[in-house]
């Protein structure tokens, strides 16, 4: 989660709209179209200056995070992950309400300036030594002339867990590339969160050198090395539109 989304998903909370499962369900709507994640527009948004949120509540408890911010627009990758209306419980109702409260100065409004990334495209990764969950350690020369992806999160991120089962696929698909996962907590905290999820990535624990990268930027983080050991791509925080890219990088390189 970037800064911007780490205060989204801080006032959905607030508002009671995330649930306490292990992939939330929440329903967010931006500049009128229905979202079940936040759209990578928004984690892309330089400066909000005219972002506005507020929460709507129908009379039958149906909640949802409603956002304002005619300056950014919504590429069609992000409209192919829309919901369509009649998908949405009280979806009318729910819009109707949307399009009264986007007009209420009582709305919260905000500007919020991105952080620069601490990635370069192009420049080697690291010499790293890590170690994993069964207590192995792997360095920069097991990924030597091989394809890496690093995912870095933490227990309490909820975007992080719900993306998870998502990403499993992608060793299944790609067995070739070496997919690791990071996280600065303990085997016997990530545990938790990892067995639950089967998450069955290569899992670097009390691993504090790459959660160095998050900066200000806020979790997940996800990169992508390619064979010569140069960064390829990367992404903080997640949406469909993120991981599809992200997966087509990686399926390009291997």
């Amino acid at each position: 989660m970037s800064n911007l989304r780490n205060i989204i998903l801080s006032v959905m909370m607030l508002a009671g709209i995330m649930a306490a499962a292990e992939k939330p369900k929440r329903i967010i709507i931006f500049n009128g179209y229905f979202f079940n994640e936040l759209p990578a527009a928004v984690k892309n948004s330089n400066i909000a200056k005219d972002m506005r949120m507020f929460f709507i509540e129908t009379p039958d408890a149906t909640k949802a995070l409603g956002i304002y911010a005619p300056s950014v627009e919504l590429s069609e990758e992000s409209l192919r992950y829309a919901v369509a209306i009649e998908n949405v419980n009280e979806g009318e109702e729910l819009l109707r309400r949307y399009n009264e409260q986007k007009e209420n100065s009582k709305s919260i409004s905000f500007t919020l300036a991105a952080t620069a990334p601490l990635l370069k495209i192009g420049e080697p990764f690291p010499a790293f030594s890590a170690t994993d969950i069964t207590g192995k350690t792997w360095t920069d020369a097991d990924i030597k002339g091989k394809v890496m992806v690093l995912n870095v999160w933490f227990t309490g991120c909820g975007p992080c867990r719900g993306e998870m089962p998502e990403l499993s696929t992608w060793k299944d698909e790609m067995p070739e590339v070496m997919f690791f996962s990071s996280t600065y907590e303990a085997p016997e905290i990530a545990r938790q969160v990892l067995d639950k999820v089967h998450f069955n990535w290569i899992h670097l624990v009390n691993d504090t050198q790459f959660k160095n990268f998050i900066g200000n930027n806020g979790y997940p983080l996800t990169i992508i090395v390619d064979k010569s050991g140069k960064i390829a791509a990367f992404e903080y925080g997640t949406s469909p539109e993120q991981r599809a890219a992200l997966k087509n990088k990686i399926a390009e390189l291997r």
